[in-house]
C-alpha cells in the first residue's frame, strides 16, 4: 500500500506544477486622481476618475489567476475600491469597503490590493466605495474561463463588446 502511494506522488505534482504553472499574475495601477471633463459642449467639470479615464481601466484575467492592483490616491479625497462579485476567499482585506474590511486610503497614500479568482468567471465591475466617487471611479472586470474559448459552455461568439451603465 505505501509503495502505491509512492507511485503517486510523482503524478500528483506533476499535475500540481501543471495547473500552478497556468495561473498569471494580471497587475495593474490605478492612479486615483482629478480629471477635467466636458460632457455634451458643457462647461468643464473636474472629476475624480482613474487613470486620467472614464470608465476606468479594464482588467481581464483568468479563472485561477492572481490579480494585484496598486492603488495610487493622488485625489483630494480617500479611496478604497470594491471587486464587485469577486468572492475574498481568504483575502477579506481586499473587498473594498471603507471601514468594514479595510480602512481608506488617505490622499497622497497607496495601497495593493492582491486577490485570487479561482473558480469565478464573469463579467464583472470594480467600483470606488466611498460616497460619491462610485460615480465615476468604476470600471469592468472580466474574468475568462481557463481553458479559453472551449471553456465557455456556448458557441464562440463573434465578438465581444462590454457594456458599463452607469448615472
Amino acid at each position: 500500500m505505501a509503495r502505491s502511494w509512492f507511485l503517486l506522488l510523482p503524478f500528483g505534482l506533476i499535475v500540481l506544477l501543471g495547473s500552478v504553472a497556468q495561473a498569471a499574475v494580471v497587475e495593474h495601477t490605478f492612479n486615483v486622481g482629478n480629471l477635467s471633463i466636458s460632457l455634451c459642449n458643457k462647461t468643464a467639470r473636474i472629476i475624480t476618475a482613474v487613470n486620467g479615464q472614464l470608465p476606468g481601466p479594464t482588467i481581464e484575467a483568468r479563472e485561477g489567476d492572481t490579480v494585484v492592483v496598486h492603488l495610487i490616491n493622488t485625489s483630494p479625497y480617500n479611496m478604497t475600491i470594491h471587486w464587485h462579485g469577486i468572492f475574498q476567499r481568504g483575502t477579506p482585506w481586499a473587498d473594498g469597503p471603507d471601514m468594514v474590511t479595510q480602512c481608506p486610503v488617505q490622499p497622497g497614500a497607496n495601497y495593493t490590493y492582491r486577490f485570487n479568482v479561482i473558480g469565478q468567471e464573469g463579467t464583472l465591475w470594480w467600483h470606488a466605495h466611498i460616497s460619491f466617487l462610485r460615480a465615476t471611479v468604476y470600471g469592468a472586470l472580466i474574468l475568462r474561463p481557463r481553458g479559453g474559448a472551449k471553456g465557455y459552455p456556448f458557441p464562440k461568439p463573434h465578438g465581444e463588446k462590454t457594456v458599463i451603465l452607469a448615472e
